[in-house]
């Protein structure tokens, strides 16, 4: 049988600038959610969208509750509380009245930014040409 060739992929440095984005980003927040050294040897990718969810309704100014969470993610939400209640126990975020921000001192500071700044930097530059491009 011979080979079958490859497809050829459509703007192909930018959709990998933004693949290695969203994987270098989602393991950059999981790495936040345990202290060094002690990260679980396979990646909870409900885990982030869950702490993510809860960073942007905080961003927003308009904390989600559980279920608002699974919602936004299109979640079960018992997979969403389960992530909840580790994110509680691990100190990353607070439940107040049902809704869920970040821990104060996460709200205030940004674990491993430096990590975040060179991801994102390195992304737009590839990403930045392209997305000048589609405006006009």
């Amino acid at each position: 049988m011979p080979a079958q060739s490859t497809v050829s992929l459509a703007i192909p440095e930018a959709r990998r600038s933004l693949a290695r984005m969203f994987i270098d980003l989602t393991m950059a927040f999981h790495s936040t959610i345990f202290p060094l050294g002690q990260e679980p040897a396979e990646l909870d990718a409900d885990l982030v969208l869950v702490a993510v969810a809860v960073l942007l309704g905080h961003a927003e100014g308009h904390a989600m509750n559980a279920s608002q969470i699974a919602s936004h993610l299109h979640m079960p939400r018992s997979t969403v509380t389960a992530r909840l209640r580790v994110l509680v126990e691990r100190g990353l975020i607070v439940r107040i009245k049902d809704q869920y921000y970040l821990e104060p001192d996460r709200a205030a500071n940004v674990p491993q930014r430096d990590k975040f700044e060179l991801i994102l930097s390195q992304g737009f530059a590839v990403l930045g040409p392209f997305l000048s491009k589609t405006d006009t």
